[in-house]
């Protein structure tokens, strides 16, 4: 609040710029102050000051204004701030400095002389510390004055005092009272602007997390000089509401300037409170999502505001908003994306969406059921195209979505604890709030439902379950390694009718230039194995053999047996194997009948190529229905040269069947809970012991 100056006339400054400091500008009082200022600070309590001296200038001003204009905080009503009970105030040094002011003459270089001698006396004091001891200065003097104005009149001793020190004047002189009286409380406004960003200024925040504070600290050193300089001029000026000095334009023209410098305080003390505001809460938000105990707060501290008490979702599957409960106590897959070009990522959780309704219901001890995926989109700038991109994607989820059209509050979160860089991410949060997986996205890619419960270790088991397969391929074969690419698909096949394998390479190259694989930007390869070279199919199938018997022979069970059982039995079966792998990850293995039906059914299918989420997605779930239509067969795995004593039983690695198989000298058999009376013809060399199981 400025001085009632407007019937005052602005008047040219008598001194030059030299003299004058509302000449000079920021830098240049900076360079002056700082050399008065020691580092090392006096600790002194100037808390306690303050909030006696706040007291005593609240009540003051209060009672002048009730003098002046006949309003304002009755006294009473005023609420005393609370100074230790063994503070213990400098009054020798409050005095000399109240003397100091109230002796300096009028004039703005007289002034500047006064506050100059002031901060050189304070130099140990901190910045905050020197303001408050030159206003509790004045206040001193100015509390006593507006005391003495309210003797009652049968305090004799009182009344002395106020006579002396011509209280009854003011009664005279109100405008000039309620000028004067306002430069005070813009002096206290100015000081608890300075203490409360110095305060702030010693809790721990690093400056560069509050720009607004440190801009403010850099000034506080002019701020304080020009709270100072102010104070000099309010206690020389007491002959002004007295009536004993019209000097108020000196007056105006230090209130404008305070005016201003309140203004800055004022602006850099909103904007660190607000920056602090949000750090807090951002670490509040981030203790909760390192140190979590359940899902559905950390989904809070993601994504809502403190002000949402019951956060939404909407439900995909019903199209209606639903309590964000329902993710309690479940596993979240959390998809996070922009909006542009996510198609590809809908249609992969889709099938993890479809995958997580099939059978099994569990698996790795984790049911399905207690998973749920959430879709949280970021975006910055909710415009109306982005509103209808977004209701049209969240059109194509059966799953939950976030539903928002303001700023995320845990964005900080998501952008650096969970690496959000705007590309599709899925973290993966188990029911305590804890994230398993910071990113399942290229191993549900990869892998798909296969990939369930999505942990990292999933992913590792996954993709060594077949280094034994590589390993010995390339043993024969050290050229293969150039044909496996990590982003192509490759048909690995072998058997000993060559009519199936002519059938089944030509089906594969009709896939390969069919329009829909162009489209689906996918590469397909295909390997016969031992075409070039019969010779190393025996060697390959020795080294899985002895892999196979040194595995068996193990106290802990190997989890790379069961593929290396079924494709031992495949070897077995007519009329051959086929394996596919993207790259070096392994997708499917299956009986060769099945899957050259399945290759040669590719005009029946096809379009899941590109409503799944690939070639290999569409073509495992195809081979499935049509393996379902063949008869089951017995499963044999014969192992040559292998003793029947050093093996043990093993189970049927068939996943609809997992009985033991009957060993058979170094032969394995399992037919799936149906009797087969006719006796097995043992090869040369094997003996055969039959042991049956009936359904």
């Amino acid at each position: 609040m400025a001085l009632t100056t407007s019937l005052i006339p602005a008047i040219p400054l008598v001194q030059t710029n030299t003299l004058n400091p509302l000449g000079w500008t920021d830098d240049q009082i900076l360079e002056k102050v700082y050399i008065t200022h020691v580092h090392t600070a006096e600790r002194y309590d100037v808390e306690s000051l303050f909030n006696v001296t706040s007291n005593i200038i609240k009540r003051a001003t209060a009672v002048a204004d009730s003098v002046a204009v006949k309003t304002g905080t009755p006294v009473g009503l005023i609420e005393d701030k609370v100074a230790l009970s063994t503070f213990d105030p400098p009054f020798l040094k409050l005095k000399h400095i109240a003397s100091q002011m109230m002796n300096t003459p009028h004039g703005e270089h007289h002034a500047h002389e006064t506050a100059m001698s002031i901060l050189d006396q304070l130099r140990s004091y901190s910045w905050d510390g020197k303001a408050i001891l030159v206003l509790a200065a004045l206040a001193l003097e100015y509390g006593n004055f507006w005391h003495l104005v309210q003797v009652p009149t049968g305090d004799h001793l009182g009344r002395s005092l106020a006579q002396m020190h011509q209280v009854h004047i003011v009664e005279r002189n109100r405008q000039a009272v309620a000028d004067y009286n306002i430069l005070v409380k813009n002096l206290l406004i100015a000081v608890e602007c300075i203490t409360e960003l110095e305060r702030l200024s010693t809790k721990g925040y690093d400056l560069k997390d509050v720009p607004a504070l440190a801009e403010a600290m850099q000034e506080i050193p002019v701020a304080v000089y020009w709270a100072i300089i102010t104070t000099v001029v309010c206690a020389n000026h007491f002959d002004f509401f007295l009536g004993e000095s019209d000097d108020r334009y000196e007056i105006a023209n230090f209130d404008d300037k305070l005016s201003a410098v309140i203004s800055k305080l004022k602006a850099n003390l909103t904007r660190s409170r607000k920056k602090i505001g949000d750090l807090e809460d951002y670490w509040r938000r981030k203790k909760l999502l390192q140190t979590p105990t359940e899902i559905v707060e950390v989904i809070k501290v993601l994504i809502y505001h403190n002000d949402v008490h019951d956060p939404h979702v909407y439900d995909g599957l019903t199209r209606q908003m639903v309590s964000i409960e329902v993710f309690r106590k479940k596993h979240v897959l959390l998809f996070i994306s922009g909006l542009d070009s996510i198609r590809d990522e809908i249609r992969l959780l889709q099938s993890i969406y479809e995958g997580l309704q099939e059978d099994p219901k569990e698996v790795k001890g984790y049911r399905k059921e207690d998973f749920r995926i959430l879709w949280l989109p970021v975006v910055e700038d909710w415009n109306l195209r982005h509103r209808a991109e977004y209701d049209s994607l969240k059109l194509e989820m059966p799953w939950y979505v976030v539903e928002y059209f303001f700023p995320l509050a845990g964005i900080r979160l998501i952008r650096e604890d969970l690496n959000y860089k705007n590309k599709p991410i899925i973290p993966v949060l188990n029911p305590q709030g804890r994230v398993v997986n910071y990113n399942a996205m290229h191993m549900i890619f990869v892998w798909g439902i296969d990939a369930f419960p999505f942990r990292p270790s999933d992913d590792d088991v996954l993709t060594q379950k077949w280094n034994w397969f590589w390993a010995e391929m390339k043993k024969v074969n050290p050229r293969l390694q150039d044909i496996i690419k990590a982003d192509s698909f490759i048909f690995i096949y072998g058997g000993n009718d060559r009519k199936w394998m002519q059938e089944f390479t030509l089906a594969v190259e009709k896939i390969k230039r069919h329009e829909i694989i162009k489209r689906a930007d996918a590469v397909i390869e295909h390997y016969p194995f031992g075409k070039e070279d019969p010779r190393i199919v025996p060697r390959f199938w020795v080294g899985i053999e002895s892999l196979f018997a040194n595995m068996i022979q193990k106290t802990h069970k190997d989890p790379t047996i069961d593929e290396i059982k079924s494709l031992l039995i495949l070897k077995q079966q007519q009329p051959g194997w086929v394996l596919l792998s993207k790259g070096s990850n392994v997708k499917l293995l299956g009986k060769g009948e099945a899957m050259l039906a399945t290759a040669g059914d590719f005009e029946i299918w096809k379009e899941k190529v590109l409503e799944k989420t690939g070639f290999d997605v569409a073509f495992k779930e195809y081979y499935e229905q049509k393996r379902r239509g063949y008869p089951q067969e017995c499963s044999h795995m014969q192992l040559a040269n292998y003793p029947a004593d050093i093996l043990h039983p093993i189970n049927c690695p068939d996943a609809g069947c997992g009985r033991s198989m009957e060993i058979a000298s170094v032969s394995y058999k399992c037919c799936h809970g149906h009797i087969h009376n006719q006796a097995e013809v043992p090869e040369s060399g094997d003996v055969m012991i039959e042991k049956k199981y009936a359904s």
